[in-house]
């Protein structure tokens, strides 16, 4: 090969190398993009709440329940049923607690290799609503009831607004082992002034369609 021309590969073999290095360079260089800083939580403001304060006319009657893998009805009786005013703060205690348990608990079971046990259920539910029922200032503002034999409750006095209706289930009655299930149950419901509503079903992640 001529003098020439082997400069010239030479040459071009070194643009070739050095344009590669130099693209290695700059997708190893640290981002100057700052990271997405998750916002803090929602603070209590009682102003959300004072409307919930007052009694009302309405009504709220229904079924809480969870759903075996039989699609039978899974009640408990004497299960507590909570009726909690959705405001800023307790629409991030819900969607970070009720929502994210009663999902995780239908997704597949881990692999039997993880070394991570996960909490049981149960604890995980009873602390959401402990966390909740621990913030005195919220008391004034939360009405619970219990349901009968068959998972059946009803609320009174009811002012308007939106709630969240949800009930932790724990070893609910069945005659098979299959039946006797534990999760929380819940619904989300708008009430007008005055209205009576009967035959909610507040019931699992599964059958929310989550």
């Amino acid at each position: 090969m001529p003098l020439r021309n082997r400069i010239l590969a030479t040459a071009v073999i070194t643009l070739l190398l050095g344009s590669l290095w130099s693209g290695q360079a700059r997708a190893t260089e640290p981002s100057n993009v700052t990271p997405a800083i998750t916002p803090p939580p929602p603070s209590l403001n009682e102003k959300d709440f004072f409307p919930y304060k007052q009694k009302g006319r309405g009504t709220l009657a229904g079924q809480a329940f969870l759903s075996s893998p039989f699609g039978k009805a899974i009640t408990q009786a004497g299960a507590l049923v909570h009726l909690i005013p959705i405001t800023p703060y307790t629409r991030h205690w819900f969607n970070d607690t009720v929502r994210t348990i009663s999902c995780s608990a239908t997704a597949s079971p881990a692999s039997a290799e993880s070394t991570a046990m996960p909490r049981p259920l149960t604890d995980c539910a009873h602390e959401a609503l402990t966390q909740l029922q621990t913030e005195k200032r919220l008391l004034p503002y939360l009405r619970t009831t219990r349901v009968n034999p068959t998972g059946h409750f009803w609320f009174t006095k009811i002012p308007a607004g939106r709630c969240y209706i949800v009930s932790l289930i724990e070893e609910g009655a069945g005659a098979r082992q299959e039946e006797r299930l534990t999760g929380l149950a819940w619904l989300a419901i708008e009430l007008d002034a005055g209205e009576k509503v009967a035959n909610l079903v507040v019931t699992d992640c599964k059958a929310n369609l989550c």
